[in-house]
């Protein structure tokens, strides 16, 4: 049974964070169940994945559980959607510390803009971007001509194997991983490093996470990795799609060859937010989105 936990003397509003544990995984579900999520962030693997580089601890307050990030400047909260009045939890803890809630989903949104108390911006950058996946799959007509002539470039100029991830190979899987963030001088960005902890810990419990993972080999080398898990009834998510950015054409292999073996029943496949890199959003849009996953910020006036 989930309970009010209040951690601020005086303060019944305010809930008591700890850190997040793996035993945390069957009640953070059942309660993201109540409401299935839309937005790519509210899943058990996406929240524990970046637990530390987030600083992210958890709290069960009000029938929601809710989550709080401490790694820039501004507090930041999220919690699950659940059959409650977020209006009544989110005033009292911003009311505390005048943090912020993201990424709060649309129809939240919605509602919030409606009471004078709070203030609700729109947050592009971190919008999902959903695809149907009969579309990403068959790759159809005149719209997709240049996805099917890199897919079909590479894999003639490419003996290539694809192998599903499992234990067997997740250490290379690792090992790819540290290629590739030296290529892209990881340790240089702030993101990216912190993007290869969130890696690693999805190899280190992909099958407790419950996820799928598939590679593609050249010449026996791990050069393209796809991980992905399911959002809803009806969408997977895509945590992860790297490729060596030397081969022409293996990025959209990977997911082409991915999706073709993995989407199960989905219709809809989200494959996250752009953060606002203008090259990551010209590469999303060119896949032809069917729709943006909207996101809100929002916070007390």
């Amino acid at each position: 049974m989930i309970r009010t936990e209040t951690g601020v003397p005086g303060n019944k509003a305010y809930p008591s964070f700890r850190k997040i544990t793996l035993e945390d995984k069957p009640f953070i579900e059942k309660a993201l169940a109540i409401d299935p999520p839309e937005i790519s962030e509210m899943t058990f693997t996406n929240i524990y994945s970046w637990r530390e580089p987030e600083r992210t601890e958890i709290a069960f307050f009000d029938g929601a559980v809710i989550f709080r990030s401490m790694a820039g400047d501004i507090i930041r909260y999220y919690a699950s959607s659940g059959d409650h009045d977020p209006r009544l939890f989110m005033s009292g803890i911003l009311e505390y510390d005048h943090g912020v809630f993201v990424p709060v989903p649309e129809r939240t949104a919605a509602m919030l803009s409606k009471d004078a108390r709070f203030s609700v911006r729109e947050d592009r950058d971190n919008f999902d971007y959903l695809y149907r996946m009969e579309d990403l799959v068959v790759l159809p007509g005149k719209k997709f001509d240049g996805k099917r002539n890199l897919i079909r470039k590479f894999k003639t100029a490419h003996a290539f194997e694809y192998l599903p991830v499992d234990g067997g190979n997740a250490g290379e899987c690792l090992g790819f991983e540290e290629a590739w963030c030296d290529i892209k001088e990881c340790d240089k960005d702030k993101g990216l490093s912190e993007e290869r902890v969130a890696f690693q810990e999805m190899v280190r419990h992909s099958t407790a996470f419950g996820l799928t993972g598939g590679m593609i080999k050249i010449g026996g080398k791990i050069s393209a990795v796809a991980i992905s898990g399911k959002l809803n009834a009806n969408t997977m998510v895509m945590y992860i799609l790297k490729a060596d950015p030397g081969v022409a054409g293996l990025y959209q292999t990977m997911m082409n060859e991915f999706l073709a073996r993995n989407s199960g029943s989905a219709e809809f496949v989200n494959l996250e937010q752009d953060l606002g890199i203008d090259g990551l959003r010209k590469a999303k849009l060119s896949f032809h989105p069917v729709r943006m996953i909207k996101k809100y910020e929002v916070s007390l006036k």
